[in-house]
């Protein structure tokens, strides 16, 4: 098509309402189903080395390997175990906050230790066009898509299985705490725990108290390695734009980082991807202070 023509096209097709997020939505539907009718998740790579394995988790000594529930993830991302004999090696705290869009747990499945992410809805606050792309799989495909074009890389969790009927996606547990839990341990009051009594969950200041904590605190031991994964991330097209210290996790094991959030991720292929590369490096440096010009790869 010529290169104006198809210009005009996008730009009418913008005007439309709703129809921006809807070819996204067909975009990386597609995108996920052509994967797994390529059997792409037969590939079983490696975990990363802060993986969990079967092995780690205590109650395996006593009911076995089995598929099972062992762990749910709350909204600040902290685990609370099912089985008594894993409460040492999951639960850090005793107060549990709950998910708002998405339900987390920590399962077995398949011999791996994973994260089981099943996509629920959103908050009723939220506007009409966020319930109604939720309720069509936006979100859940985003994730997928993403997840499977950065599966080779080292510092992202891997993805292991994708379920169509339950939009719920399967990736490699990491243990370990994200950069705002960190903060939280030096008793700073960014967690959604510390603002749910004040009705304050979606306190704007918030993101400001994180983002200077980090900059006064741990932001020169980790800008380096965060300013790798992003251009890696960017080199396989994927720019997250939910950019924020909860998603940057520490691994227990060896220290090193991990993106771990991808449902609101820009993906190249779909509309106005260089807008929304732009907007994830402006956010990028907001939160860690990076500059990445030239698109970041």
């Amino acid at each position: 098509m010529n290169p104006e023509l198809r210009r005009a096209l996008d730009q009418g097709l913008r005007r439309v309402p709703g129809m921006d997020a809807a070819t996204r939505l067909l975009a990386v539907r597609i995108e996920t189903v052509r994967a797994l009718l390529a059997r792409r998740l037969d590939e079983n790579p490696l975990p990363v080395p802060d993986a969990v394995t079967p092995s780690d988790i205590p109650s395996v000594a006593e009911l076995g390997p089995g598929d099972r529930v062992l762990a749910e993830l709350d909204q600040d991302g902290f685990a609370f175990a099912i089985h008594p004999a894993d409460v040492p090696f999951f639960n850090r705290r005793s107060e549990k906050m709950p998910r708002l869009r998405y339900r987390l747990h920590v399962v077995l499945r398949r011999g791996y230790v994973c994260v089981r992410k099943r996509f629920i809805g959103q908050p009723r606050n939220a506007s009409l066009d966020a319930h109604l792309f939720s309720l069509l799989g936006l979100f859940f495909y985003n994730e997928a898509a993403s997840l499977l074009r950065l599966r080779d890389l080292p510092s992202v969790p891997r993805i292991r299985d994708v379920h169509l009927a339950t939009r719920a996606l399967f990736i490699d547990y990491v243990r370990g705490k994200t950069l705002q839990q960190q903060l939280a341990e030096r008793g700073e009051k960014v967690l959604d725990i510390d603002l749910a009594p004040l009705g304050q969950l979606f306190d704007p200041d918030r993101d400001r108290r994180e983002i200077e904590a980090f900059a006064q605190g741990e932001g020169d031991d980790y800008r380096d390695r965060v300013e790798e994964i992003v251009r890696a991330m960017n080199a396989r097209g994927v720019a997250p734009l939910d950019v924020k210290l909860g998603n940057v996790l520490i691994g227990e094991k060896t220290g090193a980082l991990y993106w771990i959030d991808f449902e609101r991720a820009a993906l190249e292929g779909t509309p106005r991807y260089r807008e929304r590369l732009a907007e994830h490096h402006d956010l990028v440096n907001r939160w860690f202070g990076l500059s990445l010009p030239g698109g970041g790869a």
